[in-house]
């Protein structure tokens, strides 16, 4: 072989998955959705109930902290569901993340109007 060629390379094909590991993975999956909506619903009772603590705060300073406070929170309660937190990927906390911000916005404005 000349220098500088290079050989194509072949992609390992991945095991397929049992049922009880398809089963698993699905039911961790709800476990990621459900409990970061639950942060998000108790996050924004907390921001209504303590609305005459918050109200002289900016708005983006509330929801930083609530994406703080909840990314601790989720980082260490995830092994008592027996889901591995330090496996988790960038886009997997943007994801629950996400839905934390996302049901705190929708149960605060709800409690507001």
């Amino acid at each position: 072989m000349a220098q500088g060629s290079h050989e194509p390379r072949v992609a390992k094909k991945a095991r397929p998955k049992s049922a009880a590991e398809r089963r698993q993975d699905r039911i961790d999956g709800i476990k990621k959705t459900v409990y970061p909506a639950a942060l998000g619903v108790l996050a924004g009772f907390a921001c209504y109930h303590g609305a005459a603590t918050i109200s002289p705060l900016p708005w983006h300073s509330v929801m930083l902290s609530v994406i703080f406070v909840t990314f601790l929170i989720q980082k260490y309660t995830y092994s008592f569901f027996k889901i591995d937190a330090a496996a988790f990927q960038t886009k997997d906390w943007f994801y629950v993340e996400f839905m934390v911000v996302d049901l705190w916005l929708v149960t605060w404005t709800l409690l507001l109007n």
